[in-house]
């Protein structure tokens, strides 16, 4: 058993607060543009693969913003971090892309289709729109469920390759068991802040009296407050969901990987795989899945409701929660 020295704890909790702070500030300035949140996508991954490191009993330290490990040349100590972070980034987002895409693009034309009939007055065709979201929906959820658990299986191994490799990532997903349909409930009851975050321009008014009346300077303000506030809230769901899943993930690999285990938490430093009755069942395994499903179909509704509130091509394609921690 570890025994931490009281004047170590109280140490080490500023600390932790500081680098909290830190975070916060750096990550929410980053993910006010598209270009920069992928610089966030690869610290997170970063992150991730750290998180699954100490879930496993391996060493691991915290990922840098800018600065490299030490020991290894100026120039990485200087900028091995943000070189890190930028490839780590493209590994992901091409990742993601290939897998939420099929159905993104589907969702964007659904919604182009749906108003060029209903500006054309293409009654006849009516049903192209809703036929056509309805089919990416179908598409998204078991990609939406099996999402989180292949973004953590990627970041611990590395490789782009990862993200396609699904007999791993499903047996990672069966071993996990509830925690699967529980991560899709979190993810799904946050994105909710996302919609009022969309509707947030619609009362302006309300929010700031006297807005149409103000100053372009002004309204630049006001716009500037509710960018920062979305990219701040972007940053720090992102941040809870990826948490979320790299520990899932750590939990059920040793589950996955040996079959009849399971994990045992012990002082919260020390992994012990211990002999159990059997891995959980494909039925149960697939009841899991078919929840998880279902409690995803909130999300492409969530959706459809923001862009109603203020619609934004770019948001069908890269939602935070999926694609790039950027509120758009």
């Amino acid at each position: 058993m570890t025994v931490i020295a009281p004047s170590a704890t109280r140490i080490r909790l500023p600390v932790r607060l500081l680098r909290a702070v830190f975070n916060l500030v750096v990550g929410t300035l980053l993910c006010l543009s598209p270009l920069t949140a992928l610089l966030v996508l690869g610290w997170l991954t970063r992150r991730m693969a750290a998180r699954v490191d100490t879930g496993l009993g391996r060493a691991a330290g915290h990922p840098g913003w800018v600065l490299g490990p030490r020991g290894k040349g100026w120039i990485v100590r200087l900028l091995g971090g943000l070189a890190a972070n930028f490839r780590a980034g493209v590994m992901s987002a091409a990742g993601l892309a290939a897998l939420t895409l099929p159905f993104t693009m589907l969702w964007l034309g659904a919604w182009w289709a749906g108003w060029e009939n209903s500006f054309n007055k293409g009654y006849e065709q009516s049903a192209v729109g809703p036929v056509t979201w309805l089919l990416g929906a179908l598409i998204a959820l078991p990609i939406l469920a099996h999402l989180p658990v292949a973004l953590a299986h990627a970041s611990a191994e590395g490789r782009l390759g990862a993200f396609l490799e699904y007999r791993r990532i499903r047996s990672v997903v069966r071993a996990a068991g509830w925690r699967v349909p529980w991560l899709a409930l979190m993810s799904v009851v946050l994105c909710v802040p996302f919609l009022g975050l969309r509707a947030l321009p619609v009362f302006v008014e309300g929010i700031a009296p006297g807005f149409a009346d103000m100053t372009p300077a002004g309204k630049m303000q006001i716009a500037q407050v509710f960018d920062i506030a979305g990219a701040a809230l972007s940053f720090l769901i992102v941040l809870f969901l990826r948490d979320r899943a790299s520990s899932i993930y750590a939990r059920a690999v040793p589950s996955a990987a040996r079959g009849r285990t399971k994990v045992v938490w012990r002082d919260h430093d020390a992994l012990a795989i211990a002999s159990t009755g059997g891995e959980p069942s494909r039925q149960m395994a697939a009841l899991w899945l078919v929840i998880a499903c279902t409690i995803w179909s909130g999300l492409p509704l969530l959706l459809v409701f923001s862009q109603f509130m203020n619609y934004n091509p770019v948001l069908w394609v890269t939602h935070p929660v999926f694609l790039l921690p950027w509120a758009g």
